[in-house]
């Protein structure tokens, strides 16, 4: 049997059985990979840290007939942070659970993987809700699904003050062209402007992003609103998110 040592991140786990996992890895050589961790739910199991969810990590794979293997693994980096507080648990998984929905096992993607790792301890440190947001338009963008922010769909031109949006259209809208788009609603400029800043953010600047609440509010609901049109179904990690703010509110 053909053994693979990856270098991967842990994307989503599901238990089964008495003591087992299906952990689905998120690899730099290999994409996404599903493989079952037996026994990894016992105490004394070498693998039970390290397949944790968001963990980064390295680890050996067994190729099987029908599913992988894990066999070892060894933590790279741990996001103790996201497992610690409540906020930033449920805005990581959001954007994990964007990206195991849109992607395809074994597809290469080392775009998404390095994203993966560069979001990782930005969302323990920073606003979540910033950064899993940054994540997912970043994400999005190079998905072949991606919506045109600064554009308009239909002539082209690049938008200069407040237009309009249609998610059925792929994108912005100009005044000029508004007629002849379907399902349109407002795409004032601060909207505008703040997908433009997600997705020309660098995640290695330390300069603070500073949204109002309003525009962070309304790039949150029309992202979240963009992601189902795709997906054709909601998201848990968002129930997760409303939960987690009628606790607070």
């Amino acid at each position: 049997m053909e053994t693979l040592t990856v270098e991967a991140v842990v994307l989503k786990t599901d238990d089964f059985g008495d003591a087992n996992r299906v952990v689905t890895l998120f690899t730099r050589e290999y994409g996404k990979v599903e493989a079952n961790a037996y026994g990894c739910r016992r105490t004394r199991s070498p693998l039970s840290g390290a397949l944790q969810m968001f963990n980064h990590i390295s680890a050996e794979l067994t190729r099987g007939a029908k599913v992988d293997t894990i066999r070892e693994a060894d933590i790279i980096h741990f996001y103790d942070a996201l497992t610690n507080d409540l906020e930033r648990l449920a805005y990581a998984s959001l954007l994990f659970e964007i990206v195991n929905r849109m992607t395809l096992p074994r597809q290469s993607e080392r775009e998404t993987f390095d994203l993966l790792t560069k979001a990782l301890p930005v969302l323990g440190k920073r606003n979540p809700k910033i950064a899993a947001l940054i994540g997912a338009c970043q994400f999005m963008e190079t998905s072949g699904v991606q919506l045109n922010f600064s554009r308009c769909v239909h002539c082209g031109a690049e938008l200069d003050g407040d237009a309009a949006i249609s998610l059925l259209d792929g994108g912005a809208v100009c005044m000029n062209c508004i007629d002849a788009a379907q399902d349109c609603r407002p795409y004032p400029t601060a909207l505008r402007r703040t997908f433009e800043t997600m997705l020309g953010f660098d995640w290695r600047d330390d300069t603070r992003l500073s949204f109002n609440s309003r525009q962070l509010d309304a790039a949150e609901n029309f992202f979240l609103e963009y992601v189902h049109s795709v997906l054709g179904g909601g998201l848990k990690s968002v129930q997760f998110i409303r939960a987690i703010e009628g606790l607070t509110g």
